[in-house]
Parts: structure tokens; sequence; C-alpha cells
């Protein structure tokens, strides 16, 4: 039997700001800035509904830009990471548990 293929499923603008909750012009403005594309996915909804997140917490479409682009750079580090130590086993970047206390020149627990 072949492996089932997911079905992407696209959602029009209407919809999209229907649920996610964000303006018209919102939504235009982040396909404007390529935070997302069109045609609309889910995983789009998804970080649009992070952008309304980021907004209602204060934070302007440039500094959202910003924060979004740091997050899909973060998971991509983390997939390459991922990958490494699916290939060769613990990660190099990874410290083992417990090294950093012994590095510290005194007992944390002195205070």
């Amino acid at each position: 039997m072949a492996p089932r293929q997911r079905e992407i499923l696209y959602v029009n603008l209407a919809t999209a700001v229907r649920r996610t909750g964000l303006p018209h012009q919102a939504v235009r403005e982040c396909i404007e800035r390529r935070l997302v594309v069109e045609p609309l996915t889910e995983s789009d909804l998804v970080e649009l509904r992070r952008v309304r997140r980021l907004q209602e917490l204060g934070v302007n479409l440039p500094g959202i830009e910003i924060i979004l682009h740091m997050r899909q750079r973060m998971q991509a580090l983390q997939a390459g990471i991922d990958h490494w130590e699916r290939t060769w086993g613990r990660s190099p970047w990874r410290e083992p548990e417990g090294l950093w206390q012994r590095r510290l020149p005194w007992d944390p627990d002195d205070g």
C-alpha cells in the first residue's frame, strides 16, 4: 500500500480574517511582508494568530516581523541539531547535565 500524502487545504482571505481575528488590512500587510504567502494554508493561519497575539502584547508589525523571522531561524537551527543527534548521537552543542554546577568556583547552596 502506498503511503498517504497529506492533502493541503487552502484558505481564502475572508476565511483567514474570520478565523484569526485579524483585520483584512493586517492580513494583507502580513502577505506583503511575506510573513505568510498566498494561497494561505492552515499553517499560515497559525502564523497569523501569532501575529494577532503579538499585536495584543503591543508589538508593532516591524517588531513582529523580526520576532517571527528569528523564530523560524531558531526552528531551523534546532532541526539541524536534531538531525546531528539522530545521525551521530549526542550533539556537541549540548553540555552534559550538571556540568555547569561543577564549573562554579563556589557551591550554589552556600548562599
